[in-house]
């Protein structure tokens, strides 16, 4: 085999070898992506309670113990959110909020 003819090979097994390199991380690569875009499991989301389930509970417990559930949107967002707390801390935080008007106003 001539000069030329064994440059040529070894330049072709050498970019044989680079190519291999280079898609083996593109495969790591796109893996990874895929693998960030999974969804979150089961156990990560806390759906909240249906309103049967609210009116069920809300039957069985004292008054101050009831929840009211309510759809808000957050700051900055136009996606509606459902929101359940208890009726108890709505009332205290609303009457915290009217206090620090009042001062705020003065």
């Amino acid at each position: 085999m001539s000069y030329i003819g064994r440059h040529i090979k070894k330049l072709v097994s050498r970019r044989g070898i680079r190519q291999r390199r280079v898609s083996s991380v593109l495969v790591v690569l796109t893996l990874a992506a895929l693998v960030g875009c999974v969804a979150p499991g089961e156990g990560n989301f806390i759906r909240p309670p249906t309103p049967a389930e609210v009116e069920q509970y809300n039957a069985m417990v004292q008054p101050e113990e009831r929840i009211v559930c309510r759809t808000e949107v957050p700051v900055g967002s136009n996606i509606p959110v459902r929101k359940c707390r208890l009726a108890v801390d709505i009332d205290e935080t609303s009457v915290f909020h009217r206090e620090q008007l009042r001062r705020a106003l003065r």
